[in-house]
């Protein structure tokens, strides 16, 4: 008798396990979207990095003990769409002035869009690129924002689109040139180039903060 009831009782277990672990995986509840842009008091994109965690947008869901996170691209936008359909808290973090939070509700169907507009510690700017033979000079600004200073700042001219310093280069297949900046405006020379495009924007980064923050890009031509 004991033996029958420990065989009901370990299969209403495993019964229990199995419908547990099949809604954990049920990853087609996760509907819920949002998509934005990340802008700049005037109205520009705040461009962020891909490949890194420069400035996300983090979002806490009702319930959640740890926020989700999405990275700003190089355009300035963010997306995802697997999110769970429900109310989160949603905030920006990065080398930005301490940003609102807004409530958003992802339980809607479709896509919803949610912008954000932050103030930058630095706002970097790409004016233009003059080419002359095998070289370009880059036009740029910096503003120092909300009392913060310029600590490091740098331009990078590459073959890959929205280059930071660590996209450098791979022989061959890719080409990255990064290039101290003299000034926090001015012109500034990239030289020893080869032919073809080349993507470039400059980097700065205010005295105290760890991140960068990043201009727009422009894109040249070596003939």
């Amino acid at each position: 008798m004991k033996n029958k009831l420990s065989i009901v009782i370990t299969v209403v277990l495993l019964s229990v396990t199995m419908i547990n672990c099949s809604k954990k995986d049920d990853f087609s509840s996760y509907n819920g979207a949002i998509k934005g842009t990340v802008k700049d008091n005037s109205g520009l994109e705040l461009h962020g990095d891909l490949n890194s965690n420069n400035i996300i947008v983090r979002l806490l869901g009702e319930g959640d003990q740890s926020p989700t996170d999405i990275r700003v691209n190089g355009d300035g936008n963010y997306q995802n769409t697997k999110m769970f359909p429900k109310v989160y808290l949603a905030w920006i973090e990065g080398p930005v002035v301490k940003s609102d939070t807004v409530s958003v509700n992802l339980q809607g169907k479709g896509i919803m869009v949610q912008d954000f507009v932050v103030t930058p510690l630095i706002l970097a700017k790409v004016m233009n690129g003059t080419v002359s033979g095998k070289s370009v000079t880059v036009d740029y600004s910096l503003l120092e924002n909300a009392g913060n200073l310029v600590d490091k700042k740098e331009v990078y001219c590459s073959t890959v689109p929205y280059p930071t310093a660590s996209t450098g280069s791979l022989t061959n297949v890719y080409f990255t040139k990064t290039v101290q900046l003299p000034s926090i405006s001015g012109g500034v020379m990239v030289d020893g180039l080869a032919s073809g495009k080349y993507y470039i924007r400059i980097g700065a980064r205010a005295k105290g903060s760890v991140l960068m923050n990043y201009s727009n890009q422009i894109i040249i031509t070596i003939p």
